[in-house]
């Protein structure tokens, strides 16, 4: 038994009037799912999710009249859906003998239809991507639920939802690589992406031609041909951990940024095996093999950051400083910047002082440590002997602090000392600074004696 429940803009264009469950249907055989009208190039369509695991899938260009038979519609829909996720024949035949009846009552669920008017962006985003393609909306509706989410914890939803009724089910990596041109073979595509470099490629490995496509795409401006560049180099090399990095650089949504990074990461951890994990732990930089994943993990905590996850994005960072001390990246100041705007002071302090980086002298780092060392002192002899000491690596940051200075843009590359790596700091700490009581007055005064 299906309960299907109906948004206010699905109930008043369907006509139907909703009518609870009787009590005799016990709430186990029911399967609870809601629905949701929206328009796509003036045309309506219908987005259906399974409560429990956010399983969707679409009906396009839905009218009035198909809605006579909704529990035909629903079946149908639901029966392309999982054909398209791969879904194995038992599992479908076993879903769909339990959608028997439908009832339809009022959406009740805030969460669900948060995530699906979620889907409901991308949804349309997609299917002007997928429009040329036969079945676009079976298309559309594998995508969505192949994408890692964080709703689920950043599981499937196929994942889920095949779960959920005792199969196990993983995306497949076609459902991610779609949008490439089909009339484009390999040849065609390398000669139109690389120009004449292409003819030293035609004989190389997939997973090498997989890598140059993917250094041509960070040197693409435009995500949309980034994005392209990637999905083709996955067609190639499916573990090409890199292309699922640049796949999340170019995302439009952050949810779905976060989604190709955690992508990233699995398949990083998946190519280099346990073993190198435990013979290589703290220097995972130094090895070129890891340098994929330690990139997955840098644009994860950074995306799971803006997107409100902050004691996850404080964990990863964690990791990565684990996993390569000497820290290329140079998540320690990430690190410390993240704690202290989450006032985690006592966290930061020890982080600074006993931690392998005591001994920075870098000027985000002297700053920070001034910061904290105000916050637990005061004015006293050791907090101005380290703002002292943050004064002489760049003496442009209290200017910057002072103006509360924010960027819309920031420099790649910071010159040591110059006003740039002031403007940086400025952006990322000056709301910090301005929290804590008294201390931008007590860097102003001091600063008068320096």
């Amino acid at each position: 038994m299906i309960l299907l429940r109906g948004t206010q803009k699905f109930l008043s264009f369907s006509c139907i009037r909703p009518q609870p469950l009787a009590e005799s249907v016990g709430s186990s055989s029911v399967s609870e799912w809601s629905v949701n009208l929206f328009y796509y190039e003036h045309k309506k369509q219908l987005l259906f999710t399974h409560h429990q695991t956010l399983f969707s899938f679409l009906v396009t260009e839905v009218k009035k009249n198909d809605l006579k038979d909704l529990l035909g519609l629903f079946r149908k829909g639901l029966s392309r859906a999982m054909f398209h996720t791969h879904c194995p024949s038992e599992m479908m035949q076993k879903v769909l003998q339990s959608c028997d009846g439908i009832g339809v009552d009022k959406a009740n669920d805030r969460s669900v239809l948060s995530s699906m008017n979620d889907m409901i962006m991308k949804a349309r985003w997609w299917l002007s991507k997928a429009e040329k393609q036969e079945d676009s909306a079976a298309v559309v509706a594998a995508r969505l639920n192949g994408m890692p989410m964080g709703a689920l914890k950043y599981k499937y939803p196929i994942e889920t939802f095949s779960t959920f009724y005792g199969y196990k089910v993983q995306p497949d990596l076609k459902d991610i690589l779609w949008g490439i041109p089909k009339e484009d073979d390999l040849e065609t595509f390398l000669k139109k992406e690389l120009g004449e470099a292409a003819a030293d490629l035609m004989s190389a490995p997939p997973d090498h031609i997989a890598r140059e496509l993917v250094y041509e795409a960070w040197e693409r401006g435009n995500p949309d041909e980034r994005a392209g560049l990637a999905r083709r180099a996955l067609k190639l090399d499916p573990k090409c951990t890199d292309a699922y990095v640049v796949l999340g650089d170019s995302s439009e949504y952050l949810d779905e940024a976060v989604s190709n990074y955690f992508q990233a990461v699995r398949v990083g951890k998946e190519v280099l095996g346990e073993k190198f994990f435990k013979e290589n732990i703290g220097r995972f930089w130094g090895l070129l093999d890891s340098r994929p994943y330690m990139r997955a993990l840098a644009g994860l905590q950074e995306s799971l950051w803006e997107l409100g996850k902050h004691a996850e994005a404080i964990q990863v960072c964690r990791d990565m400083l684990r996993l390569n001390e000497n820290d290329n990246q140079g998540m320690r100041y990430v690190l410390a910047g993240y704690l202290a705007r989450r006032s985690r002071f006592s966290e930061l302090e020890e982080f600074m002082e006993q931690g392998p980086y005591a001994n920075d002298c870098a000027a985000p780092w002297c700053y920070t440590r001034a910061l904290v060392w105000f916050l637990k002192e005061g004015d006293s002899p050791r907090s101005r002997e380290m703002l002292k000491r943050a004064f002489q690596t760049n003496k442009f940051v209290p200017d910057y602090l002072l103006k509360g200075f924010r960027s819309k843009s920031l420099p790649d590359c910071l010159t040591v000392g110059g006003e740039d790596e002031a403007r940086y700091y400025a952006h990322e700490m000056s709301a910090v600074w301005r929290r804590c009581k008294g201390s931008l007055d007590w860097m102003m005064a001091q600063r008068f004696f320096h």
